[in-house]
């Protein structure tokens, strides 16, 4: 990917007629996220929550990008706004409601791909109904081509996909008309149609852009422009199995964002112990900052009377949360101690299962399933105790709501979260991962302490929680924008890099390559780069740059675990805000094979790539596991346009 200039590069600094309070660098802030749900769970709720906390301590205007289709109407903010979930400052703009709304002078302000538009008229879709879209498919239903119009009847997009050979799939061209049936611009992906109106939203002035969710990251990798500081925050665990090594397969839903750190200005992590494992798998050379999530205040009281054995849970019912293990260690440790409940707040796929497991087990008048609950922290406010099941976390947000509300956390000592906020035994416990016979101990102990303890404990979990309250987390958010440079990003075009010499031992592959590109001679940093074709396996290693001469040595332990199959190879060379990846050409007359798993071969298209014969199983060298966590405790979304 090359990061190249946008049409607006010199960033201007505006007067603002809200007085900030200081806390954020000057300039525009704003989120980026596919859209807002009717009912949303965590990560949006992170979403509205630190907007409106960007509002509210810091006085300023904060907006809310959305590119969903079904927000075009813009109602979401209004409905938002009247339950509480968003600040007077904060706005929901959404591409469609904009667009649709704009005067055609400032729809010119979308810059298309092409100078010369192609004559679009002959696909155009009539518009046969009140409907604001009109669609074409093939026979089995694929999406070829979607027409979108104004509620004056006018033409505002049509949208061809089919356009190399018509009835099949393949080539693009979105146009853009004004009111009077005159193409405005074109563009051939919706990517680019989407960073042409982001350029028309920042203009040239300073922005920040925050983007949350893995889609809509992957989406805006590459909008590299000198006045926009564009963030990444990871919300969740960045494996897609967090008991493999740090170099283990890369979570599919976030392959797109993980494979491309270095393009952004700025990667949040959630937790230190996150952080520290991506920079040592090497996916980011120095972008890589901890930001927490931040907690609401609920005033929990460390003496208000509660029922020692009310346990309260929030979890979604599926297979990553093992609500399972907490409904068993509850009805073991009510054995123990009689009277112990739970309530369980969430939905999900599994919640069948689980109340059929709690009446088998003669539990159903001690656990009882809410389902979905809006403002269910609420609730952590009389319960004495919460449990966190889950098999990873990207935080484990509500420990932190259940130790604002004075609510005791007993959590699993999982990746991410729960050892970075809980210290055991002062104010929340940590138990060893899958051990429900601890879980079941420690809510019993818990349950039998005197009471005086239990308010100690709760006393300390307040105010670990105001750690975490709003004003300390803007003022974390400050600290890492304030770090960021609106230096010019240096303009790629293109680059080179040809295999000089690729010789495969029986441990290890030497790489000897020649590049050619505008970030040498002296790049910050520069690495090999794999990635398999198929499912979620990448890895980079550091190598050295001499003059135009990149070398590095790759132990063949790192690709162990990739399955079957071919691996495409490559170069990444970053400067500060610049990066580039550059597709290695090669000829078989400079590889040396000799390993029997991986073999080097140049591609039809004379690309350096390499076949996978068979995993050779679990990795060898013990320092590229995950660390295990230290014992403290007891014991879709959618593509395109359409």
């Amino acid at each position: 990917m090359n990061a190249t200039h946008g049409r607006y590069s010199s960033p201007t600094i505006y007067q603002h007629r809200l007085p900030h309070n200081g806390l954020l660098p000057e300039g525009n802030y704003y989120t980026f996220t596919w859209g807002i749900a009717e009912e949303f769970g965590g990560m949006t709720t992170v979403v509205l929550e630190r907007s409106s906390a960007f509002a509210k301590v810091d006085n300023r205007r904060v907006e809310i990008l959305t590119l969903s289709p079904e927000m075009k109407d813009g109602t979401r903010e209004k409905e938002l706004r009247s339950k509480g979930h968003l600040d007077r400052r904060v706005k929901i703009r959404n591409v469609w409601a904009d667009l649709l709304t704009r005067r055609d002078r400032k729809l010119s302000d979308l810059i298309g791909e092409h100078e010369e538009i192609q004559n679009p008229f002959d696909d155009v879709l009539p518009r046969t109904s009140d409907s604001w879209t009109e669609t074409r498919t093939d026979a089995d239903g694929a999406v070829l081509q979607v027409d979108r119009y104004r509620d004056d009847g006018t033409l505002l997009v049509s949208d061809r996909q089919d356009l190399r050979k018509r009835g099949r799939r393949g080539g693009r061209r979105i146009t853009l008309f004004n009111r009077k049936r005159k193409p405005v611009g074109q563009w051939s992906t919706a990517r680019a149609f989407y960073h042409s109106w982001f350029d028309s939203v920042f203009t040239d002035k300073r922005a920040f852009l925050i983007s949350d969710s893995s889609f809509a990251g992957g989406l805006v990798h590459d909008y590299r422009r000198d006045n926009v500081i564009l963030c990444q925050v990871i919300h969740s665990h960045f494996l897609r199995d967090p008991a493999s090594g740090v170099h283990g397969e890369l979570s599919p839903d976030k392959l797109e964002i993980l494979s491309h750190l270095d393009s952004y200005d700025l990667v949040a992590s959630l937790t230190n112990q996150q952080r520290e494992d991506m920079a040592h798998s090497q996916l980011a050379t120095s972008n890589l900052r901890t930001v927490s999530n931040f907690t609401s205040n609920l005033h929990g009281s460390p003496d208000a009377p509660r029922d020692p054995r009310k346990g309260a849970m929030i979890a979604r019912l599926v297979h990553a949360k093992r609500v399972s293990d907490a409904v068993s260690a509850v009805h073991q440790a009510s054995e123990i101690v009689p009277g112990i409940t739970l309530d369980v707040y969430g939905d999900g796929k599994n919640r069948d299962d689980l109340e059929t497991m709690t009446e088998n087990l003669g539990a159903a008048g001690l656990i009882t399933f809410h389902g979905h609950t809006p403002g269910a922290r609420r609730h952590f406010l009389d319960a004495s105790f919460s449990l966190l099941t889950s098999r990873s976390e990207g935080q484990g947000l509500v420990i932190l709501e259940s130790m604002s509300a004075g609510c005791i956390p007993i959590a699993y000592e999982i990746p991410y979260g729960p050892a970075d906020i809980i210290t055991d035994g002062v104010n929340g416990f940590l138990i060893r991962d899958g051990d429900t016979d601890a879980l079941a101990e420690a809510i019993s102990r818990f349950t039998t302490m005197r009471e005086n303890e239990r308010r100690t404990m709760r006393a300390a979990a307040v105010r670990r929680a105001s750690d975490f309250f709003a004003h300390r987390i803007v003022s974390s958010w400050g600290n890492v924008f304030a770090e960021q440079s609106f230096d010019a990003l240096t303009p790629i075009s293109s680059g080179v890099a040809e295999l000089i010499e690729a010789t495969l031992t029986s441990d290890s592959i030497d790489f000897k390559i020649k590049i050619e590109s505008p970030l040498l001679p002296s790049p910050e940093a520069a690495y090999l780069v794999w990635k398999a074709r198929k499912g979620g396996h990448f890895g980079r290693i550091a190598g050295s740059i001499d003059g135009a001469r990149f070398s590095t040595t790759v132990p063949l332990t790192r690709f162990a675990e990739i399955p079957q199959g071919l691996i495409d190879i490559s170069v990444d060379l970053v400067n500060v805000r610049d990066f580039q990846r550059i597709r290695i050409s090669s000829d078989d007359s400079r590889i040396k094979n000799s390993s029997d798993h991986l073999t080097l071969y140049s591609t039809a298209h004379g690309n350096l790539s390499a076949r996978v014969q068979a995993p050779t199983g679990a990795l060898s060298n013990r320092e590229e596991r995950h660390r295990a966590p230290k014992q403290t405790g007891n014991g879709s979304q959618p593509r395109g346009l359409s």
